[in-house]
């Protein structure tokens, strides 16, 4: 309740009611008046589209105001009649996906027609809130690396990449937290989170641009008609045939050596082909509409490893295919039926670790990595009917599935550390698929001046999966400085054998890897546009959701009891047999735009509301087959209490000394049991064993958003605004390890860290007996955002551009996007975890520009920059016995993410998360048309496209260059300074550090050839 108490204090200085008028559709709003700007009532309205032909036909109310709803996207002629005026008609009226139009009608006296062409503005009145609208002319003419239409939404305020998986971020939130949604139905991958494809989404096509027409996207408080994100949502409408011929086909080519090297000297560049095209047309005109459009990507990348003696090049290939099909029937009165199937189909050779070719150098061997192979298929039907002008009604029905096996280029035990990782990467193989069945059902009715809407949606997701981590074993080696690290790896020394150390762990897999569940979603929502007055516009509304969550498959009765008995790290019980449903979720929206002039030249914005965001069925995952005879995705871990890795398996007659590294054993789920066991027999199968489950009071991610803007048209080409975002989210899920033991200050530590007894020599045991993680999702992590966005926009017959600048800040304590690690330093210190977001960028730009040239030619360019990301920086060990502790860095982030602690300033005083901060991304491209015109409206394009076209090095700080060191001495507890690797951008010969990364590529070089008719 106090939430929603807080939601109406923040009206007052609230923002936008974000757009999404009628999903993948539009409005016309107008009000007819006479010379005297006195109401016309009753007066007679047509409105056509000038492509389909489709006419609605009303009568205007006795205020003079009309609006015809649900329309789709398209140029529109408008025709006014009253008696005793002259016919008035509106030509070229552009309705955009999620808009409202504007239309002030003046009839004049007399019986002559006038006709008025209509130009674009960029200032909608109606709307509460300034929404961005990538239209087809953006989409064919600005550079685009990769024809992917989703990569034109960084160009858009405040969106940004995230940098774990790669999704769109939409004011500071996660990325699997935002919904992509394609014609009105949601475009999301149920399993993984984030725009269909997963990973794979960022390399290829899986919708061809060729059948795009344009997008919106939304950055915050959208209306209560849709769902499902913590932040904002894109909207994308695809292209339909018309009653004109029309279509395009092109070729372009990206070959590596028209480019440059990277800043470290190695030429990685990919050559690409892409290919296809799509047209649409009439089967029966003003009736019956067809359109067709496919791609096809052919690209081969490099990739080399790090260290010299290793100096071969693999060359992988990332093939793709996509089409989409579409056909629309339309009857008089403005119903119409409209049919789409889409269809992707993907492989990337040593892509399995990412996605997709991003990490052009790497420090994993080849045997590292794996093919991976996406194929999605989706089919949506939407019936809109108009029953009256008053009442139309919205039905949408899809299917969608994806398919996404990945296969591994190894089969032997996996060793991974700081320097770099070889044998079978921990996940793989694996394959996943998951389904989403989709029905939303809206009825839109007008009364006066409201415009009153009501429905709701349901989708039901399946998933089945074949996964499981350490399935060949891993060897987790990371025990401290690189000659630590060899000497662990080595015969002989102070360490004589392998792996003899208690800082080393193993894992096997002993589960059979499979899970099969469902998940309901569900929700209702009833939302009211009130037109008060001419000037000023009321948009309120709620939204209910639930989710009923795959419960678990739980038989495995002894561990249960086990669990269930114990009492937890922070107090509290699990019970591993149920998982909590997601039935409160209750979102209260509103919204107001105000024009204080009559000229309508300056609108305020407003709007506040909550909105839940849904969770990956990943996360909930492990909760259904962890439990059960047999477990599913289960681990057993060496080494036990007081032991070594190497000494366990001496114990069962495995010695490690007589295997080379790239030949050692893949043991059996029972000999780890039995060395977990320590007698050499196997009293308990799941002794030492790790548990991943759902918290008991776990829910989806809320977020509170509210601000405040305004927009002011200099003229009608040209617009500028400023607007204030604010956005609260709480329930975050994090990963917390709950077996744990209360923390003790070792006395032999000066550092003087609590330190939970898991790493020798001090030793505290775990609440479970016998058990060794047990990870709990919990829904206790929060973010903040608070920033504030200047944009300038202009748009003329030879001009185009736009430009926005944000500067803003973003807070959290975990930053995890469904990943397995452990993001935090001390599990009962989650409050020192709060400090600036892995996503905070405080200063953000983003711009395009348009000119067209004489002589045919059109010159066409964007920007994007951004300040650095933070990092967290990492002592590099695991120094407060938790068992938590990986490599730090993130592929080509440069943020570090560390899970293993962070440096000490004092004795028991650590530094803050994310206390440094990384540095900075810019990115320039261009793109040069010359166009052939013949015949009536045909043309031949030849395209030049430059990707960073000033070749910025784009160098961040990665990998072992964010380790920091412990920062204090824990024998004298004197300060130790940071390693001279830290943040080292250069070697001391004046080179790049290779251990860093670039973010983006080095300049290269595209040419195509369009063909438009």
């Amino acid at each position: 309740m106090r939430h929603i108490v807080l939601l109406f204090m923040f009206i007052a200085a609230a923002q936008p009611l974000r757009a999404q008028s009628d999903a993948n559709k539009g409005q016309i709003v107008g009000t007819v008046y006479d010379p005297l700007r006195a109401f016309v009532p009753n007066a007679k309205v047509q409105v056509r589209n000038k492509a389909t032909g489709a006419v609605r036909e009303f009568t205007g109310g006795p205020e003079g105001q009309f609006r015809a709803i649900l329309l789709d996207a398209g140029s529109y002629d408008v025709r006014v009649d009253a008696q005793g005026f002259a016919q008035s008609v509106y030509q070229n009226v552009t309705v955009n996906v999620g808009s409202a139009v504007n239309l002030e009608v003046t009839l004049q006296l007399g019986a002559a027609e006038l006709e008025i062409n209509v130009a674009d503005t960029f200032l909608p009145i109606e709307l509460p809130n300034p929404t961005t609208t990538i239209d087809l002319t953006t989409i064919e003419d600005l550079p685009i690396n990769g024809r992917r239409f989703q990569d034109f939404a960084t160009l858009t305020p405040t969106v940004q990449v995230d940098q774990e998986r790669g999704q769109l971020s939409f004011l500071g939130q996660r990325g699997i937290n935002a919904n992509v949604m394609i014609d009105g139905s949601d475009y999301n991958n149920p399993f993984f989170g984030g725009i269909r494809g997963g990973e794979r989404s960022n390399f290829i096509v899986t919708v061809p641009q060729s059948s795009v027409q344009e997008f919106q996207a939304v950055t915050a408080g959208y209306s209560p008609e849709y769902g499902r994100s913590s932040g904002g949502l894109l909207n994308v409408v695809t292209k339909s045939g018309a009653n004109a011929l029309h279509g395009e086909s092109f070729y372009q080519i990206r070959h590596k050596e028209l480019g440059k090297n990277t800043p470290f000297g190695i030429k990685i560049l990919e050559t690409q082909q892409q290919f296809g095209g799509g047209a649409g047309g009439a089967i029966k005109k003003d009736k019956l509409f067809w359109f067709g459009a496919i791609e096809r990507q052919d690209a081969k990348s490099p990739e080399a490893v790090r260290y010299t003696t290793l100096d071969s090049i693999a060359l992988n290939a990332n093939n793709q295919a996509a089409l989409t099909g579409r056909a629309d029937y339309q009857i008089s009165g403005g119903s119409r039926l409209t049919l789409r199937y889409n269809f992707s189909d993907a492989a990337a050779e040593n892509a399995a670790t990412v996605g997709g070719a991003t990490e052009t150098l790497t420090t994993s061997a080849l045997n590292n990595n794996g093919t991976e192979k996406d194929r999605t298929h989706t089919g949506v039907a939407q019936w809109t009917q108009t029953f009256s002008p008053a009442l139309v009604n919205d039905l949408r029905f899809s299917v969608s599935q994806e398919v996404r096996p990945r296969t591994s280029n190894s089969s032997l035990p996996n060793v991974t550390n700081s320097i770099g990782q070889f044998g079978a990467q921990r996940f793989l193989p694996n394959t996943q698929d998951d389904r989403r069945t989709q029905i939303n059902d809206g009825i839109s009715f007008i009364r006066r001046s409201h415009i009153f809407k009501v429905g709701g949606d349901y989708n039901y997701l399946t998933t089945f999966q074949d996964f499981g981590f350490n399935q060949f074993g891993v060897f987790l080696t990371n025990v401290g400085t690189p000659d630590q690290i060899l000497e662990v790896l080595s015969l002989g020394g102070p360490t004589a054998n392998r792996f003899d150390d208690p800082r080393v762990q193993y894992q096997l897999q002993i589960g059979n890897r499979l899970a099969d569940f469902h998940m309901h979603q569900i929700a209702f929502y009833a939302q009211d546009s009130w037109r008060i007055t001419n000037r000023f516009s009321l948009n309120y509304g709620f939204r209910w959701e639930g989710q009923k969550n795959p419960q678990p498959v739980a038989n495995n009765t002894a561990v249960i009891d086990k669990i269930k008995a114990a009492t937890l790290l922070n107090g509290t019980h699990f019970d591993p047999t149920t998982t909590p449903d997601a039935l409160k979720q209750w979102m209260p929206r509103v919204g107001f735009t105000y024009s204080p002039e009559a000229s309508n030249k300056t609108v305020i914005r407003g709007h506040a509301g909550i909105f839940y965001a849904a969770t990956p069925m990943l996360v909930l995952a492990n909760s259904t087959n962890n439990f059960r005879l047999p477990p599913g995705d289960v681990s057993l871990a060496l080494p036990r209490p007081g032991s070594t890795v190497y000494r366990d398996l001496l114990a069962i007659g495995i010695d490690l000394n007589r295997n080379t590294l790239d030949s050692l054993p893949v043991l059996t789920p029972d000999q780890i049991a039995r060395a977990a066991a320590g007698t050499g027999a196997a009293p308990d199968p799941f002794a030492n064993a790790r548990f991943v489950a759902t918290a008991n009071n776990f829910t989806n991610p809320r977020s509170l958003q509210t601000g405040l803007g305004v927009e002011h048209a200099i003229s009608n080409n040209w617009v500028v605004g400023a607007q204030f975002n604010y956005l609260n989210t709480v329930h975050l899920e994090r990963n917390l390890d709950e077996n744990l033991p209360q923390p003790q200050i070792n006395p032999a530590d000066a550092a003087k860290r609590p330190n939970f007894g898991q790493v020798a020599p001090f030793r505290i045991p775990r609440p479970i007996a016998g058990v060794d993680r047990l990870v709990l999702r919990e829904s206790s992590a929060r973010s903040m955002y608070r920033g504030v966005t200047f944009e300038a926009k202009y748009r003329g017959r030879r001009y185009q551009a736009g430009f926005n600048y944000t500067v803003s800040g973003t807070y959290s304590d975990d930053d995890n996007e469904r990943s397995s690690s452990l993001y935090y330093q001390t599990a009962t210190d989650l409050r020192s975890e709060y400090s600036v977001s892995r996503m905070d960028a405080r200063n953000q730009i983003a711009g395009y520009g348009l000119v067209n040239l004489p002589g045919g030619i059109t010159a066409t360019g964007s920007i994007r920059a951004r300040s650095g990301f933070p990092i967290d920086a990492s002592a590099g060990q695991d120094l407060n016995g938790d068992g938590n502790y990986t490599i730090p860095g993130v592929v080509t982030t440069g943020n570090g993410a560390s899970t293993s602690d962070r440096p000490y300033t004092a004795p028991g005083v650590s530094i803050k998360r994310n206390a440094y901060r990384n540095r900075g991304f810019k990115d320039i491209d261009l793109r040069l048309l010359k166009s052939f015109p013949f015949g009536e409206d045909k043309r031949i394009e030849f395209s030049a496209e430059m990707f960073n076209l000033f070749n910025f090095d784009n160098i961040v700080y990665d990998r072992t260059n964010l380790i920091y060191g412990p920062g204090i001495n824990a024998l004298t507890g004197a300060v130790v300074p940071a390693f001279s690797t830290f943040m080292q951008l250069r070697l001391p010969g004046g080179q790049y550090d290779p251990v860093n990364n670039q973010l983006g590529t080095p300049f290269q070089a595209q040419f195509g050839l369009r063909y438009f008719f």
